[in-house]
């Protein structure tokens, strides 16, 4: 190279290393890139194609430009740090009202690096979509079942209360598709009544909404119509949520303040921005209430069981695992992580231990993986990751394009954020057909690579349709367990003796205090405290279902109690919450739902999980010690609960795992009025000590869903026949009953009589 160029090239660099020093006079000490954003940002980099699926679960711009939420250092000036940052097209969106030190904006990735060196900046998070919790003139179905129609023919609608919705939109779905009205057709057929107020509506760069929120806004009219009506949207990040909480209570004057929205950033051991916000319009005067959630049992937590990583290596090689650690060990070193000092071992039905958690995905799954250490307060000491494997063994690089998922790899220790998120889609190169479903099988290897002290792990399948192997722990997290706001669970208004079995279970386990400070005594919240109906109609979501459905119905309701009360100030949050709960209906539940079964003579069967279709859904064993075989095992329904029946599809019957028979000599067969199945075998080929597994499809004819947790199966008649032509009957039975329990808390709210007291 001519020494002239060089000097050239030489005097540019120095030039714009100068410029560059000018506006980060701390270039040297960059912030922490976190929650999966260096990812993000080392994507771009390399132009990697993965970059797109990656991005999906984010917010983002049709710029494609990230939403980061951006960490202040102490003492920073924010004028000057969000100065410095429009320079490199950084667009502020929001500062917390709550804590100014936080902030939200637009960044484009190209300027990811240069933004982190920003002087006063601690840190950049990635920012993850939030969750909406959803699964002619609109009915009233759910004002009827939930009484309301007999305290407004009292003169009881809402009359001088305001209600606050929180969710993605308002009205800026597309209509007439995939939106069949708007909200001025809703105003005009009395569906919503004239001047709704909008505080925010979804922000135009985040990209259409769904309108929930206004499906929600016509529920809470239709059981308090006198109510004054408010929304501002969820979206947009923790800060502007919160915001907005705040918003619809000091700028709206809301007297109940209604969400259907999680962030899976949001903390599972103490309380986060949300949660805060939610205490605060509570004090400030203001009944909440949550959607509990739509996880049903899909959540996992226990003490973590460290076995080394030297000790995996043994028990692989003595084939105790199908793992490919050397492939593992390559995908390290690739992506420049250490060698785990630990991972967990998961305990097994048969006292033994396995190093991976079988995670089975029917379609897309995304997962909050947190573990008990506080955020953001310089205590994270412990750096856990999540790592996935196929059923093959091998490793799943979430930087792979071939690999349609994605997981992040952040360092905890630095990110200060005791928090991993994954995401689970079928994997096209690897799936199973079986039932009329379509499945991919994941291996999750959780490993501790600091070897912290954190010893507490917990994940939860977030509005996902997967199974894990180890599964049925509390799933609400977040702001639905805020100390002085409600969590609402949902049960369909055709159905009202058992709750949506989506509808998430409590309650929370809080380990910290807002300093960070680990409590003497953790704090137990009893969450869901009240039940509402979903599945009623709206004027373009259709049959609304969801907690999302019946969190609007609980708050308007709150609504009701509060004029009847004498109107806003005359009665305190907590007293409208009492009121709530000592009026509700109760529905006895076992606390433990996942698990039913019965005996009949040699054979033992039984139900575990949530999943019908799930081919390990049913049990079916028989003794080792007879001196029988079986020919035959019916199952009736007939008496169950919900009156379930079956669907007679020859698609549907399919066996999982089969131990001492053939799955080929298992014939299943219906009753004319498909309340029986019969499992026929072949002669001679089911006896002692032999099981197997098998899922189908077994539904309440109201409601069509086989989203049914093993409960459903109680009083189900297993009749067996052996070999001898003699039969032996067994009655499906299940643990022990609450009326108040950690599914449903207090009960179905009844307006009437919450009202009346």
């Amino acid at each position: 190279m001519p020494i002239s160029r060089l000097r050239t090239l030489l005097s540019f660099g120095l030039l714009l290393f100068l410029l560059l020093s000018a506006a980060n006079p701390v270039w040297g000490q960059s912030a922490t890139l976190g929650r999966g954003l260096e990812q993000l940002v080392q994507l771009y980099e390399s132009s990697n194609p993965k970059l797109d699926v990656a991005l999906k679960p984010h917010l983002t711009s049709p710029a494609g430009e990230l939403l980061v939420e951006v960490r202040l250092a102490p003492g920073a000036d924010a004028k000057q740090v969000i100065a410095q940052l429009s320079q490199n097209g950084f667009r502020l969106q929001a500062i917390s009202e709550l804590d100014p030190r936080l902030m939200e904006g637009y960044l484009p990735l190209s300027s990811a690096r240069v933004a982190s060196a920003t002087a006063g900046i601690k840190s950049l998070h990635a920012v993850q979509r939030p969750v909406t919790l959803t699964v002619g003139s609109v009915p009233a179905e759910a004002a009827i079942v939930e009484k309301a129609d007999v305290a407004q023919a009292r003169g009881i609608d809402g009359k001088g209360t305001k209600v606050g919705v929180l969710s993605d939109s308002y009205n800026t779905c597309p209509n007439p598709k995939p939106c069949v009205t708007n909200a001025a057709q809703d105003v005009a057929t009395g569906d919503l009544p004239p001047g709704v107020v909008v505080l925010q509506d979804k922000p135009a760069a985040l990209g259409p909404g769904t309108d929930e929120g206004r499906a929600m806004l016509q529920l809470v009219h239709k059981i308090a119509p006198g109510s004054g009506l408010g929304f501002a949207t969820a979206d947009g990040g923790q800060v502007n949520f919160s915001n907005n909480i705040l918003n619809l209570r000091r700028i709206f004057g809301a007297s109940v303040i209604v969400d259907d929205v999680v962030y899976f950033a949001e903390p599972m051991y103490s309380d986060g921005l949300p949660a805060r916000a939610v205490d605060e319009v509570v004090r400030e005067g203001a009944a909440y209430y949550s959607s509990a959630g739509n996880n049903g049992l899909e959540a996992y937590e226990d003490r973590y069981r460290p076995i080394s990583f030297a000790r995996l290596q043994k028990l692989v090689s003595e084939g105790k695992s199908n793992l490919d650690l050397a492939g593992f060990a390559a995908f390290l070193q690739a992506n420049n992580l250490p060698t785990p000092v630990s991972v967990q071992s998961f305990r097994t039905d048969d006292d033994g231990i396995s190093f991976t958690q079988r995670f089975i995905t029917f379609g897309g799954n995304v997962i909050s993986f947190q573990w008990d250490e506080p955020f953001f307060v310089d205590k994270v000491r412990t750096n856990y990751d999540v790592f996935v494997f196929d059923e093959n063994g091998h490793i799943l690089d979430p930087n792979d394009v071939n690999f349609p998922g994605f997981y992040t790899l952040d360092d905890s220790t630095v990110s200060d954020e005791a928090f991993k998120f994954l995401v689970l889609p079928i994997d096209p190169r690897s799936f199973h057909r079986a039932g009329g479903l379509v499945s991919t099988t994941y291996q999750l290897l959780i490993a501790n690579m600091n070897d912290g002290p954190a010893r507490r792990i917990k994940y939860v399948n977030v509005n996902g349709l997967g199974e894990s192997e180890r599964q049925n722990a509390p799933s609400i997290f977040g702001h639905a367990a805020a100390r002085n706001g409600q969590a609402v669970a949902a049960a369909d208004w055709t159905i009202l003796n058992f709750p949506e079995d989506f509808s998430s279970p409590g309650p929370v386990t809080i380990l910290f205090d807002e300093a960070g400070n680990r409590l003497e005594d953790p704090e137990i919240r009893r969450v869901p405290q009240v039940t509402a109906a979903d599945g009623a109609s709206t004027t373009f979501f259709g049959n609304f279902f969801g907690t999302s459905a019946s969190a609007p119905d609980a708050a308007a309701v709150a609504a009701l109690v509060i004029q009847s009360a004498g109107g806003p100030g005359k009665i305190s949050p907590k007293k409208v919450y009492d009121r709530l709960q000592d009026t509700a209906t109760p529905i006895p539940l076992s606390e433990d739902r996942a698990h039913s079964g019965t005996e009949a003579g040699p054979v033992e069967v039984s139900a575990s999980g949530d999943f019908v279709r799930f081919g390990e859904y049913f049990t079916v064993s028989v003794d080792e010690d007879t001196k029988h075989t079986i020919r035959s095992v019916s199952i009736n329904v007939a008496n169950t609960p919900t009156h379930m029946q079956f669907n007679p599809s020859p698609t549907r019957f399919h066996v999982g795992i089969a131990n001492g028979i053939d799955p080929a000599n298992i014939t299943a067969t219906y009753s004319a009025d498909v309340k029986t199945v019969t499992l026929t075998f072949k002669p001679g080929t089911f006896g002692g000590g032999a099981s197997f597994t098998f899922g189908l499809s077994v539904f309440s004819p109201l409601e069509g869903t086989t989203l049914e947790d093993a409960d459903h199966m109680e009083n189900a008649v297993v009749t067996v026949t052996l070999d001898d032509n003699s039969t032996r009957t067994g009655t499906f039975h299940v643990a022990p009953k609450l009326p108040i329990n950690r599914f449903t808390g207090a009960g179905f709210v009844n307006a009437d009589k919450a009202t009346r007291d």
